[in-house]
């Protein structure tokens, strides 16, 4: 006698003989996938338009004599208060009470002449340099004293050269 099942086994899970199938079918798609990925990294690179162009093309100006018209763009608050000459003095004003008084003239007016400028700079740098004197020991006055020395340096020398009465510095030496 024969066995024969009566019933044929129900749709399930793929067994082994079908994945060899689904691989191949996969194997297939991918560079019909591929393709148009290719193709859309081909256009992105070599094919369209730079911001400016298609900025132009739409007519909102922004491409018409961007490179000329452009400007830099203004340093964070934050940064332009550690790096203006008013923090540099107030260091040597804030610093003279544990590692002795320095003499800083040259500071002292580039520090008039961006309060004249900008009052709200000078604010943020005082508070900056009472941040980082906040953290002063006797083993660091050297390293305070040669940041303000190079900062006076640099102050004196754009003094002799352009001086700072009645002239705006620009925010950061």
């Amino acid at each position: 006698m024969r066995k024969t099942p009566a019933e044929p086994a129900a749709k399930g899970p793929p067994t082994a003989a079908s994945r060899p199938r689904l691989k191949l079918a996969l194997l297939a798609l991918a560079p019909l996938l591929a393709v148009p990925a290719g193709g859309y990294a081909c256009w992105t690179m070599f094919i369209a338009p730079a911001p400016a162009e298609a900025a132009a093309a739409h007519g909102d100006g922004a491409g018409t004599g961007a490179a000329a018209d452009a400007k830099p763009s203004a340093l964070p608050p934050a940064i332009a208060a550690e790096s203006s000459f008013t923090h540099s003095f107030a260091l040597s004003v804030l610093v003279g009470e544990l590692c002795g008084d320095m003499h800083a003239p040259a500071l002292q007016a580039a520090s008039a002449a961006e309060a004249r400028s900008d009052g709200v700079l000078v604010n943020l740098s005082w508070m900056a340099a009472a941040r980082r004197v906040d953290l002063l020991s006797a083993k660091s006055c050297g390293h305070f004293f040669a940041e303000i020395e190079d900062a006076e340096a640099r102050a004196t020398q754009i003094a002799a050269g352009r001086g700072f009465a009645g002239q705006a510095e620009p925010k950061g030496h």
